[in-house]
């Protein structure tokens, strides 16, 4: 499905945050500065999607290392035992309420996983700025109650928000997004999608920009939420300044 077609059959809705409008520096440098000793990682071994294969979401994928976390924090207190003061005792004690929280979040995760099924996401082509970003999400479960799905690409700038406490956080740069309706296949639902990217956003830079992709249910799916980092490019030909 071309970005025309896609722009026909469903509507979409471009934002654009207050810093769009304003050229970053950073902006101005897209090549990443070898470092000696240390290979760059492909987009396959940071878990990026890709052409040629199905890419589990990151919800699924992060999944291990939260219920792990979680026992972790949950356990501390059996250090007590090998505790060398008060300062790190108390800590131990307020240790298993982070363990708690952790597994409890994950758990309503995992369980919203297993009502809607696991999700993988195949591009169609390598999204690039000045190009296009197009695929398909495969969910191994029939999406039951829900008509249409919301699918949001957008680029976010690492830590732009200050906040009242002086620290801060990702803020969004740029998004686009369509409603999109789904299509059933056996016990399985397929959702197409296809965006085109204007030219001059920046790229996916790993500690100044990334992109990601969402779906988000609609009607009685409204919980169901998954979510890809995207390993966003410059278009051939197109030039960044």
């Amino acid at each position: 499905m071309s970005g025309k077609e896609c722009s026909d059959e469903n509507p979409q809705i471009i934002s654009v945050s207050s810093r769009g409008s304003k050229r970053s520096a950073r902006l101005a440098c897209k090549a990443s500065i070898p470092v000696p000793g240390l290979k760059q990682k492909s987009p396959q071994e940071l878990g990026y999607p890709w052409v040629d294969r199905w890419t589990r979401s990151n919800q699924a994928a992060g999944s291990k290392f939260s219920y792990l976390l979680g026992l972790f924090f949950l356990l501390l207190p059996v250090g007590l035992v090998f505790s060398p003061g008060d300062g790190v005792s108390s800590f131990l004690v307020v240790g298993p309420f982070f363990g708690i929280f952790i597994l409890g979040s994950q758990l309503n995760t995992s369980r919203k996983l297993y009502i809607y099924g696991p999700a993988l996401l195949k591009l169609g082509t390598i999204p690039e700025v000045g190009g296009t970003s197009s695929g398909a999400i495969r969910f191994l479960r029939p999406l039951r109650g829900c008509e249409f799905v919301e699918i949001k690409l957008a680029c976010y700038e690492k830590d732009a928000r200050k906040k009242s406490d002086y620290s801060y956080s990702d803020a969004e740069y740029w998004s686009i997004k369509q409603q999109v309706r789904i299509r059933p296949e056996g016990q399985e639902t397929i959702v197409e999608f296809s965006f085109d990217l204007p030219t001059g956003l920046p790229i996916d830079e790993p500690f100044s920009y990334y992109w990601r992709l969402g779906v988000r249910g609609t009607s009685r799916c409204k919980s169901m939420y998954r979510s890809w980092r995207m390993p966003v490019k410059n278009f051939t030909g197109a030039k960044v300044v």
